[in-house]
């Protein structure tokens, strides 16, 4: 089953940092249907626990209506290269793997490591200017990563207005374990 995801998102900022509610919960499922997506990545900047509140609040009130990956946008330092930064959205998928998706690649180094990634933005709604589209297409073909489409919403209004469009599937078959850890997040 096709399905369309923002896998970029950021909820809880998107909120004002509201203790995550029921209210806020349904903009966010109106928004997505307004968008015409089928599910979003919440990976915010501050921890996992707003991210699986949301989850539950949606599930609960909105039984069918969004996906909801719960996660977070973590820094990298590559120990080879401290300077060489760059951040990933690491979220959970249903099956217990963990995905993770290289954001704004460019950003905030203009270094592009690829270490245990599954995907890499080509588009992001908030930081275009950094990727390096080309240089992106190539390393992304090189080491066999789905290119992905996102909003990196820190506004409601932005929740969807980039996706990518997977086969449901054989997105969670693309989840991994890390660190031999069956629960990651």
């Amino acid at each position: 089953m096709k399905v369309k995801l923002d896998l970029h998102t950021h909820i809880w900022e998107a909120s004002g940092f509201q203790v995550p509610n029921l209210d806020w919960a349904a903009k966010v499922v109106q928004q997505a249907k307004a968008m015409g997506i089928d599910g979003i990545a919440i990976t915010e900047h501050h921890g996992i626990e707003n991210s699986h509140a949301y989850k539950r609040i949606i599930e609960e009130n909105f039984p069918g209506q969004l996906l909801v990956f719960p996660g977070l946008e973590k820094d990298v330092h590559p120990p080879e290269n401290h300077f060489a930064a760059y951040q990933v959205g690491e979220f959970l998928l249903p099956n217990g793997r963990v995905f993770r998706n290289y954001c704004h690649p460019g950003y905030p180094s203009q270094e592009v490591v690829i270490e245990n990634v599954q995907s890499i933005e080509i588009d992001n709604k908030l930081h275009n200017c950094h990727i390096d589209k080309s240089k992106v297409m190539e390393i992304a073909q090189r080491h066999g990563l789905l290119f992905t489409r996102v909003s990196n919403a820190h506004r409601l209004a932005d929740i969807g207005t980039n996706y990518v469009e997977v086969d449901l599937e054989e997105f969670y078959s693309m989840g991994i374990f890390l660190d031999g850890r069956s629960q990651p997040l």
